[in-house]
Formats: structure tokens, C-alpha cells, sequence
């Protein structure tokens, strides 16, 4: 039946669209998303759109208010926490399945992509290369539930802490030498040490996150 796979093929597109325009923070936390306006916005009927915010609140990018529709969620301190004890936990094992599983071809990869993340001078395009990183590092892991999983954790993270560390140069550094270390026990095969590099890199980057919330009054759920 051609309709419902148009349909399906169209909720498909708006979650990207809307999942994308929230994490560059086109929308702001607390404010509402009205279906009838999104739709038009991309030349779809409601039916599609609101298929994608159900799996947008399923994933966490957006929160289901009662009587309201949608709105962006607020991100308080116990919701960061509680994602990264996630990252943590996941991308250690990734790390750990990647030093046991990744090819030379893969590995190849995460060296040219720490070449490139070690070089990069803007700050938009040296964060996406970070992602693209632990993406291919993840992928190394070959464990698809994994990385579905770190795929939304990694997304919600990204919108919680969007331009929170630009101005934080050591940070930079550091973040490029975790990486580098990452890739050299994965390099050498040593799944304990790749675990335990990638379990200190996410909580470094925790604790910098954290900082930078310091002047900020926390969001209320």
C-alpha cells in the first residue's frame, strides 16, 4: 500500500529535520511545537509529524505536555548526570568491542579522523569531527543495539551542551590527546585500556560540562 509508506517515508524526514534544527538550537528549551505550523513548514500533512514527535519524545528530544502537544525539554543537572553515566558506561564497551573487533581499514579511519581533529581551527567543524570519531568508533564495535542506543544518548547530550565548551581551550587540547590515546589501545588490541581511556574521556567531559553550568541557574523539570 503506497500511502502508508509515504507516510512512513515522511515521518522519517521530519524526525531527521526536527532532531537536526534542535540540536543546532533553532529551538529553544520550554518552547512549544505547534504540529500545524511545523507541517506546513515542511510541506507535509500532520499525520507524518506527528509520528516523528512520538518518536522524538520516545528518543528524548522533545517532552509530551498533556493538553499542550510538545515543547523542547529543559535539561536540569540530574538529566546530564544521568546521560553521561550512560555514555560512560556504553562507550567504554564500545571502546573495549572495538579494540577486539575493529579493522585495519577502520582504524585507518579513526587515524585520519584524529589528524583532522587535532588540526581543525573552527570550532563547529572540529566538534563534528569529534562526533564523527566516536561514530566510527562505535561502528568498530559492531554491536547495533550499542549504537542506537549511544546514537540518541550522544544527541541529547549534543543539545544540552551545544556551544558550552567553545571558549574552553584546555579542554580542546585534551579532548584531542583522549582521543589519541583511544585509538592507540584500540591500535594495540588492548581492550582494558580502551575501555578505561574512553570511560576517563567521557567523565572529563562530564566535569568540563559541568563547569560550564557553574553561571547558569539550573532548569527545573
Amino acid at each position: 500500500m503506497p500511502a502508508p509508506r509515504k507516510n512512513q517515508d515522511l515521518a522519517g524526514n521530519a524526525y531527521q529535520q526536527m532532531r537536526e534544527a534542535i540540536m543546532q538550537g533553532h529551538y529553544a528549551p520550554g518552547e512549544p511545537l505547534f504540529e500545524v505550523h511545523l507541517a506546513a513548514k515542511m510541506g507535509m500533512s500532520r499525520t507524518p509529524l506527528r509520528e516523528a514527535l512520538k518518536v522524538l519524545a520516545r528518543d528524548g528530544f522533545v517532552q509530551a505536555v498533556p493538553a499542550r502537544g510538545y515543547i523542547v525539554p529543559h535539561r536540569s543537572m540530574d538529566d546530564l548526570r544521568e546521560l553521561f553515566e550512560l555514555r560512560e558506561s556504553l562507550e567504554g564497551m564500545a571502546a573495549r568491542c572495538a579494540a577486539l573487533r575493529a579493522t585495519d581499514a577502520t582504524i585507518a579511519e579513526l587515524e585520519q579522523l584524529c589528524v583532522l581533529y587535532a588540526n581543525e581551527g573552527d570550532w563547529q567543524q572540529w566538534a563534528k569531527i569529534g562526533t564523527q570519531f566516536h561514530t566510527a568508533l562505535v561502528a568498530a564495535a559492531q554491536n547495533e543495539r550499542m549504537a542506537t542506543i549511544l546514537d540518541s544518548l550522544k544527541g541529547q547530550i549534543l543539545h544540552s551542551r551545544r556551544s558550552a565548551l567553545r571558549a574552553d581551550q584546555d579542554r580542546r587540547d585534551a579532548a584531542i590527546r583522549e582521543h589519541r590515546a583511544i585509538l592507540d589501545a584500540v591500535r594495540a588490541r588492548d581492550g582494558a585500556a580502551a575501555e578505561a581511556l574512553a570511560r576517563e574521556h567521557v567523565r572529563l567531559s562530564y566535569a568540563a560540562t559541568l563547569s560550564s553550568y557553574q553561571s547558569r541557574p539550573p532548569a527545573s523539570r
